[in-house]
Protein backbone atom coordinates (compact mmCIF):
# COMPACT_ATOMS: atom_id res chain seq x y z
CA UNK A 1 0.00 0.00 0.00
CA UNK A 2 1.08 3.32 -0.95
CA UNK A 3 -0.37 6.72 -0.02
CA UNK A 4 0.54 9.65 -2.26
CA UNK A 5 -0.33 13.27 -1.24
CA UNK A 6 -0.43 16.13 -3.07
CA UNK A 7 -1.13 19.81 -2.08
CA UNK A 8 -1.90 23.01 -3.84
CA UNK A 9 -2.83 26.36 -3.43
CA UNK A 10 -4.42 29.04 -5.29
CA UNK A 11 -5.59 32.56 -4.97
CA UNK A 12 -8.89 33.15 -2.73
CA UNK A 13 -11.68 35.57 -3.86
CA UNK A 14 -10.69 38.06 -1.65
CA UNK A 15 -6.57 37.63 -2.95
CA UNK A 16 -6.18 35.21 0.22
CA UNK A 17 -4.57 32.07 -0.57
CA UNK A 18 -6.85 28.59 -0.13
CA UNK A 19 -5.18 25.00 -0.04
CA UNK A 20 -5.80 21.57 -1.32
CA UNK A 21 -4.96 18.27 -0.08
CA UNK A 22 -5.82 15.32 -2.57
CA UNK A 23 -4.72 12.10 -0.87
CA UNK A 24 -4.63 8.69 -2.76
CA UNK A 25 -4.02 4.84 -2.04
CA UNK A 26 -2.27 2.95 -4.54
CA UNK A 27 -2.80 -1.37 -3.08
CA UNK A 28 -1.73 -4.14 -4.37
CA UNK A 29 -3.49 -7.03 -6.13
CA UNK A 30 -3.79 -8.65 -2.60
CA UNK A 31 -5.20 -5.55 -1.35
CA UNK A 32 -7.58 -4.26 -3.79
CA UNK A 33 -9.19 -7.83 -3.57
CA UNK A 34 -8.91 -8.33 0.34
CA UNK A 35 -10.89 -4.67 0.00
CA UNK A 36 -13.33 -5.66 -2.32
CA UNK A 37 -14.78 -8.95 -1.21
CA UNK A 38 -15.10 -7.70 2.38
CA UNK A 39 -16.67 -4.58 1.01
CA UNK A 40 -14.53 -2.21 2.83
CA UNK A 41 -15.44 0.98 0.46
CA UNK A 42 -17.40 2.59 2.57
CA UNK A 43 -15.64 1.51 5.89
CA UNK A 44 -14.90 4.81 7.87
CA UNK A 45 -11.23 4.64 9.12
CA UNK A 46 -11.09 7.78 10.54
CA UNK A 47 -12.62 11.01 11.71
CA UNK A 48 -11.64 13.74 13.76
CA UNK A 49 -12.69 17.67 14.24
CA UNK A 50 -9.96 19.84 12.83
CA UNK A 51 -7.96 22.66 14.84
CA UNK A 52 -7.93 26.05 13.80
CA UNK A 53 -3.80 27.65 14.15
CA UNK A 54 -4.12 28.16 17.96
CA UNK A 55 -5.25 24.33 18.44
CA UNK A 56 -8.79 24.66 19.26
CA UNK A 57 -11.27 22.61 17.64
CA UNK A 58 -13.35 23.64 15.04
CA UNK A 59 -17.06 22.97 13.52
CA UNK A 60 -15.02 21.22 10.19
CA UNK A 61 -14.98 17.18 10.55
CA UNK A 62 -13.04 15.15 8.28
CA UNK A 63 -13.86 11.76 7.93
CA UNK A 64 -11.83 9.38 5.92
CA UNK A 65 -13.16 6.21 4.31
CA UNK A 66 -11.59 3.53 2.23
CA UNK A 67 -13.32 4.95 -0.78
CA UNK A 68 -12.05 8.36 -0.48
CA UNK A 69 -8.30 6.94 0.15
CA UNK A 70 -9.08 4.74 -3.35
CA UNK A 71 -10.82 7.64 -5.27
CA UNK A 72 -8.26 10.32 -4.10
CA UNK A 73 -10.98 12.85 -3.19
CA UNK A 74 -10.07 16.64 -2.45
CA UNK A 75 -9.81 18.85 0.61
CA UNK A 76 -9.95 22.23 0.46
CA UNK A 77 -8.17 24.12 3.30
CA UNK A 78 -8.43 27.48 5.13
CA UNK A 79 -4.79 27.32 6.25
CA UNK A 80 -1.90 25.34 6.90
CA UNK A 81 -3.10 23.46 9.94
CA UNK A 82 -5.89 22.42 8.42
CA UNK A 83 -3.20 21.19 5.50
CA UNK A 84 -1.51 19.20 8.12
CA UNK A 85 -4.16 18.11 9.96
CA UNK A 86 -5.97 16.68 6.90
CA UNK A 87 -2.54 15.02 5.93
CA UNK A 88 -2.37 13.35 9.05
CA UNK A 89 -6.11 12.18 8.64
CA UNK A 90 -5.12 10.53 5.60
CA UNK A 91 -1.90 8.81 7.17
CA UNK A 92 -3.95 7.54 10.26
CA UNK A 93 -6.88 6.16 7.85
CA UNK A 94 -3.85 4.23 6.00
CA UNK A 95 -2.23 2.86 9.69
CA UNK A 96 -6.04 1.77 9.86
CA UNK A 97 -6.99 0.35 6.86
CA UNK A 98 -3.18 -1.83 7.13
CA UNK A 99 -4.51 -3.08 10.01
CA UNK A 100 -8.14 -4.25 8.95
CA UNK A 101 -6.07 -5.67 5.79
CA UNK A 102 -3.87 -7.41 8.44
CA UNK A 103 -6.80 -9.02 9.85
CA UNK A 104 -8.99 -9.69 6.71
CA UNK A 105 -5.53 -11.73 5.69
CA UNK A 106 -5.32 -13.84 8.61
CA UNK A 107 -8.89 -15.73 8.77
CA UNK A 108 -8.51 -18.96 8.21
CA UNK A 109 -5.24 -19.34 9.68
CA UNK A 110 -3.34 -18.48 13.23
CA UNK A 111 -1.81 -15.37 14.43
CA UNK A 112 0.57 -16.08 17.27
CA UNK A 113 1.17 -12.65 19.66
CA UNK A 114 4.16 -12.45 22.08
CA UNK A 115 2.59 -11.38 24.89
CA UNK A 116 5.78 -10.94 26.41
CA UNK A 117 7.27 -8.88 23.71
CA UNK A 118 4.63 -6.55 23.87
CA UNK A 119 4.89 -5.80 27.47
CA UNK A 120 8.60 -5.25 26.99
CA UNK A 121 7.75 -2.28 24.50
CA UNK A 122 4.79 -0.91 26.58
CA UNK A 123 2.31 -1.61 23.82
CA UNK A 124 -0.96 -3.05 23.93
CA UNK A 125 -1.44 -3.81 20.28
CA UNK A 126 0.08 -5.98 17.83
CA UNK A 127 2.84 -4.62 16.09
CA UNK A 128 4.15 -5.44 12.09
Amino acid sequence: MKLGVMMGQSKGLMGGVSFEVKGRIELTPEEQELVRHYKLEGETLTKKKMKNIWGQLTDTEVSISVGILLRGDVFKCKNLSEVIAYRDSLVDGCRNLKAYLDVAKSFGGEVVIDIDELVQHGSNREED
